[in-house]
């Protein structure tokens, strides 16, 4: 069993350390790979933090021209996934290739990347309002974002330079011109037959959703099939939504919303509606492609509006863990709120090696604690109660720091896999039978769906509910490991 590993008490592992290959990536792609080099297995690699897999079937898709890999390449590249070291000039060179094959994104990413620079590679604006330009054309997510850039790079741009910027865009939209196809008819497609055209180079590649090129929106599981609006004026973000969707109100239009937000896959998500009548979503969803599908599904039943979305994507296996917590305080199993918890006084950024230590804040009565780390490779940490060792209790509006040196009980960040991670403190008036006492580690499947079972035998009064509270944190490597 791979997983991840924390040191509890002494230095000694209490959980099998990843064990890392010492064959690195571009080892990797030297050796003829037996598996099916796909665009599809790459993006899959890539968003359960296989990096390694990821570039070798994306660079051999890469190598058949497949735009959605070389976007693929490049992303491992600007951001120095796994064992690669960031460069910022390959990604440029992968995302200049996926864009010369119709990849919208990779027009967008082209212009983060001239806007910023970085080692090695010099800011360009010019060349940042190009693609930023190029990727405004197009409708959807990437034109949207890229259209709020161009407004960002105006402001730090004088005209003249804007002025060459366009005219690097209408030249490379001209050279590339004999090889375009013509846009695809959608007057009379339905919704299905729109979304299959997922190379129609208008439309947003990967990690985004690859949405059909027009203004009407995929039909939900609540609601009738939806037939595109063909309007040339009309589009997602339009003050006048088609008749068919038309909302009643505020209230229908957020009862809406909701429902719709119940379909984004692997999600723990809050909604509520701020004072100025807009939208206000926050938790965490699997990908960025189901966080594009939330900022549509919000501009889709809120146009106009300036929604508050603050998301943060925590990656599968992971996800399905949030997602069961978050079922459990919204059937009522567990309440929010009333317990106090925060980490390393409020520091969430961790390196190998770094101690962790949480202030618990109990309720207005005493609760018994369980505090768990659920890792990036979907198991459970039980960092205290661990073994058979007694629950900790904690007395009415208590504040207690564990992982405390003083009184030997430290824990410290373990290894790999990195990136984000979860604390979760649940806090019960009553004890829990989770059916006896439970291993140091465990598959968080099986522990959710055990505390599930305690939860419901348990009787809570509504003044003493179950009650939990979680942090969300970052892991990376020690820096002086690398």
């Amino acid at each position: 069993m791979t997983a991840k590993r924390i040191l509890f008490r002494e230095p000694r592992p209490w959980f099998c350390r990843h064990v890392s290959t010492t064959a690195g990536i571009l080892g990797l792609l030297a050796v003829a790979s037996t598996a099916h080099a796909d665009a599809t297995s790459g993006r899959e690699a890539y968003e359960r933090g296989d990096y390694q897999r990821a570039m070798e079937e994306w660079q051999a898709a890469a190598d058949r021209n497949d735009p959605e890999a070389e976007f693929g390449v490049g992303t491992l590249y600007e951001f120095g996934a796994g064992d690669l070291r960031q460069d910022y000039k390959r990604a440029a060179d992968w995302y200049q290739k996926a864009a010369n094959h119709g990849n919208t994104g990779a027009e967008y990413r082209l212009a983060l990347l001239y806007s910023a620079g970085g080692d090695g590679f010099e800011s360009d604006l010019v060349e940042a309002y190009k693609w930023a330009s190029l990727a405004a054309q197009s409708k959807g997510v990437w034109g949207t974002l890229a259209t709020d850039l161009v407004e960002q790079l105006e402001k730090v741009t004088t005209p003249k330079q804007q002025a060459e910027g366009i005219k690097r865009a209408a030249d490379w939209t001209e050279a590339r011109a004999p090889k375009r196809e013509p846009p695809q008819q959608t007057t009379h497609a339905t919704v299905e037959d729109t979304a299959s055209k997922s190379t129609n180079t208008h439309c947003p590649g990967w990690p985004f959703p690859t949405l059909p090129c027009t203004d009407s929106f995929p039909a939900l599981e609540t609601q009738p099939q939806l037939r595109p609006n063909t309007s040339a004026q009309a589009t997602l973000a339009s003050p006048r939504p088609s008749a068919a969707i038309q909302p009643t109100g505020a209230a229908a239009s957020f009862d809406q919303l909701k429902r719709a937000l119940r379909q984004i896959n692997c999600a723990a998500l809050r909604d509520r509606v701020s004072g100025r009548g807009s939208p206000v979503i926050s938790g965490t969803v699997p990908d960025a492609n189901q966080k594009a599908k939330l900022v549509q599904l919000v501009a889709h039943f809120f146009p106009g509006s300036q929604p508050e979305i603050n998301v943060d994507i925590v990656p599968a296996p992971l996800c399905r863990s949030l997602s069961e917590l978050n079922v459990l305080s919204l059937s009522g199993h567990l309440a929010e709120g009333s317990l106090g918890l925060r980490l390393n006084n409020g520091v969430s950024q961790l390196r190998e090696g770094d101690p962790i230590k949480l202030e618990v804040r109990g309720p207005a009565y005493a609760v018994d604690l369980r505090i768990d780390y659920f890792s990036l490779d979907g198991q459970v940490l039980h960092l205290t109660p661990a073994g058979a060792e007694p629950t900790p209790r904690l007395a009415a509006r208590a504040t207690r720091l564990f992982g405390n040196t003083p009184t030997g009980e430290v824990w410290r960040t373990g290894g790999a896999p990195f990136g984000t991670e979860l604390i979760a403190v649940i806090g019960a008036p009553a004890p829990l039978d989770l059916g006896g006492s439970r291993p140091q580690v465990e598959a968080a499947d099986g522990y959710l769906r055990d505390l599930k079972r305690a939860l419901e035998r348990g009787n809570p009064s509504t003044e003493r509910p179950n009650v939990i509270a979680t942090v969300l944190v970052t892991t990376s490597a020690n820096a002086t490991a690398q």
